[in-house]
């Protein structure tokens, strides 16, 4: 599989420094050499972008030359420009260096070490800003993607707690701390099918209890027990609960232990379902 070759844009080098430079970067780039800025818009208008803009003011005027650096710099802001400057040329070198429009400035009389240390370390900059976009492209996506799963979820979730809200079953989960059951969680049908507000029940540990019928108390410990104490994984009761009214529920309750590696109950889960209308 070939790899993309990159393109290098040199415009208006001179003899010796356009040969150094295809020396320099055949084995990577394809070089476009230019001779006036006029062919080096066209470029920049007319195809896709380099990952080298070269420019020689040592014979384009420096202000042409950083004319298509910064012109460069607005229509492909990722490549990396690289100006040759006559060595009296300090402050064209500094401005250029100093708004972003080039990478690197090269000083005449040229060292074919120093330019190709340049070269290698406009190279190893194009590809870490290319790494960057990409990345940033990526997270954009994942971003996104997540953005839609979040609101898929909380779609399901509207309507996993409308179907809830409108079920015989009222879901539960008992925490276990020292063998004491403590209710941690209820569903909002709580309400609706007792006439009571779920908080009194995860507030007061003992108001679920207490809505328990006295003749079928004993039944309905005895199951938790058997859950808390690892006798039992799984019980089924059914017995009746006081609605706010005064009037009685008949409910069965299914219940599941929750335990940890070492076999200690940590949870009783469950759902108690309304089956009144079975018993009348």
């Amino acid at each position: 599989m070939n790899s993309i070759r990159l393109k290098a844009l040199c415009v208006a080098l001179s003899p010796a420094l356009a040969a150094e430079v295809e020396t320099l970067l055949r084995q990577d780039f394809d070089c476009l050499m230019v001779a006036s800025t006029d062919q080096a818009r066209a470029i920049l208008d007319g195809q896709d972008s380099c990952a080298l803009l070269l420019t020689d003011a040592t014979v384009l005027s420096e202000s042409r030359c950083l004319e298509l650096q910064q012109l460069r710099q607005r229509r492909w802001p990722d490549t990396v420009g690289i100006m040759v400057v006559s060595a009296d040329a300090l402050e064209t070198a500094l401005a250029a260096l100093q708004d972003g429009s080039v990478f690197r400035v090269v000083r005449t009389p040229w060292q074919a070490q120093t330019l190709a240390t340049t070269l290698a370390e406009a190279r190893a900059y194009f590809d870490m800003r290319s790494d960057e976009r990409r990345l940033r492209e990526q997270l954009a996506r994942i971003n996104a993607e997540l953005d839609e799963k979040i609101q898929d979820l909380d779609e399901a979730n509207e309507l996993l707690e409308y179907w809830v809200e409108f079920s015989p079953a009222v879901l539960y989960s008992f925490s276990c701390e020292d063998g004491q059951l403590h209710p941690s969680y209820i569903s909002k049908n709580f309400h609706r099918l007792t006439g009571f507000e779920r908080t009194a029940a995860v507030v007061d540990g003992s108001f679920w209890r207490e809505l328990v019928h006295p003749g079928d108390a004993q039944r309905y410990r005895d199951a938790l027990a058997s859950l808390t104490a690892a006798d039992a994984s799984f019980a089924v009761v059914e017995y009746r609960v006081r609605h706010r009214d005064g009037a009685y529920l008949t409910v069965v309750d299914s219940m599941r232990a929750v335990r940890d590696g070492d076999g200690a109950t940590i949870e009783v889960v469950g759902a108690w379902m309304d089956v009144s209308a079975r018993s009348q």
